[in-house]
């Protein structure tokens, strides 16, 4: 130990003999050396203040979130900077602790620097490692992830652009089934045109922006048609999850970068807490709480706007007894598949169709019992009953005028419809009742709104949301 000493005290220790010997024309740093060498517990510290301090400083500027892995990081960024153990009169070892002489060389992430102790033992002097070793992988990570969001971004309001256009060139279609016809088409075609690679960068290219747009539209689509109550009974249903509008680029680039990170202390772990304490977070607590709010405002907003009316289905034979109605549209309801058309004919420039349906069953009448056994039930004879026949005729007629119809679609005779119509006439009558004939006839005279489906001779000819 005694020429331990005595080497350090006649200056042994100088550069080339085991001391850092780097350039020190290094630009860019914040922080620099101050003052001269302190003692040290044998005379001078054994290494060049100055010389050293510039390393630190430069390994520093070159360090990266990629640098180290996290149990090894501190070693190897004293290693990189040529920092190299000592020990004191008590044999404990120490080393260069950049908080004793340096100025804070990085202002905006190291935000507690003059918090750091400028002990040189070896424990606490890499406290301070670790905080810059924080510091620079979270300075790092944050503009490699701003970058890659930039880019991200681009493409997003590219895709917004391109969809608009599209959606505007829809909405103008006039009439409903084309336009809510093309509409529900482009969503079908955003939802299958998913690139699934990362999910949250999916959901920023396929559901914010655009899709929330395309949405509103449908809504208005259904509604400037006079179908608000086709939206509520028949239309696309529930929200999707995570439909909302593209916020400014600031605000989905912290998103973006957060959801990213894992966490705003991110870096911070079993090796690198002590020091990760005097780091900035990658995000404030403000931030925080303004992404939570937006997140929480949007995916509210995003359900209210396309919320449907409160519009429960309602029957045509509801409207006919008297018992229920669709707010906003009187006489209006469902019309189950009809019979077969049986009729087409044009009246003044409208399409009348008729279908009509009749059935006969029989029933026995005026009944005389014989004295022959029929059968045997329950240990009581039944004997046979000579009865006369007797018809039961329902009869049913349908009379619809066609409103505006899908392009293209025509009616045929044999043609079944379902949909929606408004109830002009209902009358049921019984004509005859008599014990030999029974006849029931009921008449339903129909404007048909909205057409749901046709089917001919079996197939579907096509189904209208």
């Amino acid at each position: 130990m005694r020429n331990y000493a005595l080497l350090m005290a006649a200056g042994f220790f100088a550069s080339g003999c085991g001391l850092v010997n780097l350039q020190t024309n290094i630009p860019g740093l914040s922080g620099e050396s101050s003052g001269p060498a302190q003692a040290g517990p044998f005379g001078m510290v054994p290494y060049d203040e100055d010389e050293v301090g510039k390393a630190v400083l430069a390994t520093f500027k070159s360090w990266n979130y990629e640098s180290c892995e996290a149990h090894k990081c501190v070693g190897d960024f004293r290693k990189q900077a040529g920092v190299t153990e000592y020990q004191d009169a008590k044999t404990y070892i120490n080393h260069f602790n950049p908080r004793r002489t340096l100025k804070n060389p990085d202002p905006t992430w190291l935000t507690h620097w003059d918090k750091l102790s400028d002990s040189e033992l070896a424990n606490t002097a890499d406290v301070t490692y670790k905080a810059m070793i924080v510091a620079a992988m979270r300075r790092t990570w944050l503009a490699k992830c701003y970058a890659d969001y930039a880019a991200i971004d681009k493409q997003a309001r590219a895709l917004d652009a391109k969809w608009s256009v599209e959606i505007a060139e829809a909405s103008k279609i006039p009439g409903p089934y084309g336009r809510i016809g093309a509409l529900l088409g482009l969503r079908k075609k955003a939802n299958e045109d998913v690139p699934k690679t990362d999910p949250y960068v999916d959901n920023l290219m396929t559901k914010v922006g655009f899709q929330r747009e395309l949405r509103i539209a449908i809504k208005q689509a259904y509604e400037a048609t006079g179908r608000d109550y086709l939206y509520a009974i028949e239309g696309p249903g529930a929200p999707d999850n995570g439909v909302r509008a593209r916020l400014d680029a600031a605000t989905e680039r912290d998103m973006y970068c957060f959801h990213a990170s894992g966490g705003a202390n991110a870096f911070s772990n079993s090796y690198t807490e002590e020091g990760a304490k005097y780091v900035k977070p990658l995000f404030s607590d403000e931030t925080l709480k303004k992404i939570d709010r937006l997140r929480e405002k949007e995916s509210k907003k995003s359900v209210d706007e396309v919320r449907p009316a409160s519009i429960e289905k309602v029957y045509i034979e509801d409207i006919a007894k008297g018992e229920k109605e669709m707010p906003g549209h009187p006489k209006l309801g469902y019309m189950s598949e009809t019979n077969e058309v049986t009729k087409v004919t044009q009246n003044g420039g409208k399409t009348e169709l008729e279908a009509f349906y009749s059935y006969t069953s029989e029933y026995p009448y005026d009944c005389v019992e014989t004295n022959r056994i029929h059968s045997i039930r329950d240990g009581r004879i039944v004997y046979r009953e000579i009865c006369k026949t007797g018809k039961h005729t329902r009869e049913s007629t349908t009379r619809i005028t066609l409103g505006e119809m899908p392009e293209g679609v025509t009616v045929q005779v044999g043609d079944k419809l379902m949909g929606y119509a408004f109830v002009k006439q209902h009358e049921k009558k019984k004509p005859t009742d008599t014990k030999a004939v029974i006849k029931e006839t009921e008449l339903w005279v129909l404007e048909l709104h909205h057409l749901k489906s046709l089917q001919r001779k079996g197939k579907l000819v096509g189904q209208w949301f």
